[in-house]
């Protein structure tokens, strides 16, 4: 008999796995049939930025789904850029172990996905990607039969993405389940949201994009202007809430075809974006939470309770095995990480921890990415921190500790006590710092770098990571 997970608010989470579900709710799950599966994900959405994880963004056909559905309090991405990110979601696999260690290495063809896992079972299967980035050289198109991204721009609004999906979900085979991944892209730079909606006409004509944060840094001396900062802040919290009307239109689709309640949604950002830290405008070389914190939100009425919320650690790796769980689909071999549902490990063991991997570049890659940063030397005064390439850089953190590592630097953050990492205790508790270091070890040896990602390594970097034994 399979469990339907409660909605409860509790500072024990545990006690509500105990719970099953009646049987009316059994014999609805049965009378459906396969559940549909709605993945919706987007780029660069801090966790933060969603009314459901307090934030004052008007967000409310998202927080919908929180509400009816279960939010996870603690989730993290594997590495807070997209490509390795994207893929570890749809794998279940570490970027470590995928071999996707930053944007310009593909997905192999032969890795089992959530959409050959759901094709497989019968499942008609449909992506609409926002990004170029996320093109079929991206080597994600494996397992489903429609793959639309930008034809000819880099990036496309949302509702170039969201439009055709609507389009797809009326003219379904009705007489199968289908699985559709939509991705939007909106809230990444730059941020230029439509007039409208609380968008003003002047806010939508001054819209933020790199090439303006860099020529107002030179022009202020090297420093980005507060007012500039600010402004910028504003536009992104826009384009937060332009996003949510979007993906109002998808779950209203689902609803007036009768389809909602018969729809597994699983809802997710890729990685947030820094804005503090000494990284600006900014996420692939950032691994604070403001990058690595991400909002993961799963609705399905017929297994899990309205109003259920998960305090422990989970990832993105988790998504897959439980959208397959869910649907009743067998889950691939080597997947890393077990099901979101699955209870909290105790603190000492690996598994209760995310290991996030700061991307490992080339040198070409590397000076790339120190050219994008190196014109904002300050933001409002707040000096930059430079790109990490010849050390490695990984964080562990779990629902109350956060260790950043990057080569013999250590930094140490109680996010219970500290969510904004201000304070960091690694020097005044050095006992924790050397229990996570440790457990940290234990993490890495277990996700030893695949063979294929070498040559997308930093040549120095590389043969560290070959002596300490975390490269193969």
């Amino acid at each position: 008999m399979r469990r339907r997970i409660p909605g409860v608010v509790a500072a024990s989470i545990a006690a509500a796995w105990l719970a099953l579900a009646a049987c009316a709710c059994e014999r609805r799950a049965r009378d459906f049939g396969p559940p549909n599966v709605l993945l919706v994900t987007v780029d660069t959405l801090r966790a933060d930025g969603l009314g459901a994880y307090g934030a004052r963004n008007a967000t409310p056909h998202v927080d919908r789904i929180a509400r009816e559905g279960a939010l996870f309090a603690n989730a993290a991405c594997a590495m807070p850029m997209t490509r390795p990110s994207v893929s570890s979601l749809h794998t279940g696999r570490h970027p470590r172990s995928t071999g996707v260690v930053n944007n310009a290495v593909a997905l192999e063809a032969d890795v089992p996905t959530l959409a050959t896992a759901l094709q497989g079972a019968g499942y008609r299967t449909a992506a609409f990607v926002g990004v170029r980035l996320l093109d079929t050289g991206a080597g994600l198109f494996g397992g489903f039969e429609t793959y639309e991204t930008p034809p000819k721009r880099y990036q496309v609004p949302a509702p170039e993405v969201v439009e055709p999906a609507v389009r797809w979900i009326a003219q379904r085979d009705v007489t199968r389940p289908f699985f559709l991944w939509v991705h939007l892209f909106d809230p990444h730079l730059p941020y230029a949201p439509p007039q409208g909606d609380g968008v003003s006409a002047r806010m939508a004509e001054r819209g933020v994009t790199r090439r303006t944060l860099l020529e107002a840094a030179e022009d202020n001396g090297g420093d980005l202007p507060a007012a500039i900062f600010d402004r910028a802040l504003g536009l992104y919290a826009a384009e937060i809430e332009y996003t949510d009307r979007w993906i109002g239109q998808l779950v209203d689709a689902l609803e007036s075809r009768g389809l909602l309640d018969r729809t597994i949604i699983a809802f997710a950002a890729d990685h947030g974006e820094c804005f503090d830290h000494g990284v600006y405008f900014e996420h692939a070389d950032c691994l604070y939470d403001g990058a690595v914190r991400v909002p993961l939100l799963l609705r399905y009425p017929a297994r899990i309770g309205a109003g259920t919320r998960v305090a422990h650690e989970v990832d993105l790796l988790q998504v897959a095995p439980t959208v397959l769980g869910l649907a009743g689909v067998p889950a691939p071999a080597g997947m890393d990480r077990p099901d979101l549902f699955a209870a909290g490990a105790a603190a000492d063991d690996p598994a209760a921890w995310t290991l996030v991997q700061h991307p490992l570049y080339d040198e070409r890659a590397a000076e790339a990415h120190h050219r994008k940063v190196e014109g904002i030397r300050t933001v409002a005064g707040r000096p930059s921190r430079p790109v990490v390439v010849d050390e490695q850089s990984v964080a562990l953190r779990d629902a109350r500790w956060k260790l950043i590592r990057t080569g013999e630097h250590r930094e140490l953050y109680d996010l219970a006590d500290d969510p904004g990492e201000e304070h960091d205790l690694a020097a005044t508790r050095p006992d924790e710092v050397r229990r996570i270091d440790a457990l940290l070890d234990r993490k890495l040896a277990a996700l030893p770098l695949a063979p294929r990602s070498a040559g997308a390594v930093d040549p120095r970097l590389r043969e560290t990571l070959r002596a300490l034994g975390y490269a193969e």
